[in-house]
């Protein structure tokens, strides 16, 4: 069976800039594909992937694919030559304004389940950011929570012209407001956000194009959300 090998060339040369119609401009890694920074207008919102490292094949077939008599499937995993040779699993993304968002896998739904299984196999796994940055446990744990924690900033929804993009005609949009007329703050919840954005298409008039349908849901212990496959 042939097995998908993310080769990530060197760090000077591995990125390719391709320019969006949309307004964004999207720094991408070649080989892994994993967003690193996106730029509009001068102003960078910058988000940050972790992933789990391992060498060890039995560990990782056993909780992140289904093995079976003759093929294994359901592989959560990429093949991967940096930080080194070994098997690499998406755990989460922060990104500027939203709550942590993990990424569900067949052996690890909530936060504390993630914590159970690296604190059990801290020996053979480790974790990095997108950056080649390794972390323990505690550094990892306390990066993720001071992102939950950023301070609540009140927004309200409006339908009109972006003064970014004067000539794209109006928009669905979510802007700084008062306590008083907020719909939503900032750090967003993943579902609330779609919920109210929906309920706002619907009193605006709204027929935008969905980008994404993914379900989330969030962690029964930490202000952390959740969703399934992959995702940047």
């Amino acid at each position: 069976m042939a097995l998908k090998v993310a080769l990530k060339t060197d760090y000077r040369n591995k990125f390719l800039r391709q320019q969006y119609d949309f307004g964004l401009t999207v720094q991408c890694n070649y080989s892994s594909h994993k967003v690193l920074s996106n730029k509009k207008l001068g102003g960078y919102l910058m988000g940050t992937n972790f992933y789990l490292m391992s060498r060890n094949k039995k560990l990782i077939r056993e909780h992140f694919a289904v093995e079976t008599e003759y093929d294994i499937k359901d592989i959560e995993y990429a093949i991967v030559d940096e930080p080194y040779l070994g098997y690499e699993i998406h755990l989460n993304k922060l990104s500027c304004g939203w709550r942590p968002l993990f990424q569900r896998h067949k052996t690890i739904n909530t936060f504390k389940e993630l914590e159970e299984f690296c604190l059990k196999n801290k020996s053979v796994i480790s974790i990095y950011d997108e950056y080649g940055r390794r972390y323990t446990w505690k550094q990892y744990f306390e990066k993720v929570y001071e992102h939950s924690q950023q301070k609540k900033q009140p927004r309200k929804w409006i339908y009109d012209i972006d003064s970014t993009f004067p000539n794209c005609g109006p928009s669905l949009q979510n802007v700084s407001c008062t306590e008083q007329e907020a719909e939503i703050y900032i750090p967003f919840c993943h579902r609330e956000y779609n919920e109210k954005e929906k309920l706002a298409k619907e009193r605006f008039h709204v027929n935008e194009r969905l980008w994404c349908k993914e379900k989330y849901w969030e962690d029964p212990d930490y202000p952390f959300d959740w969703t399934e496959g992959e995702f940047c």
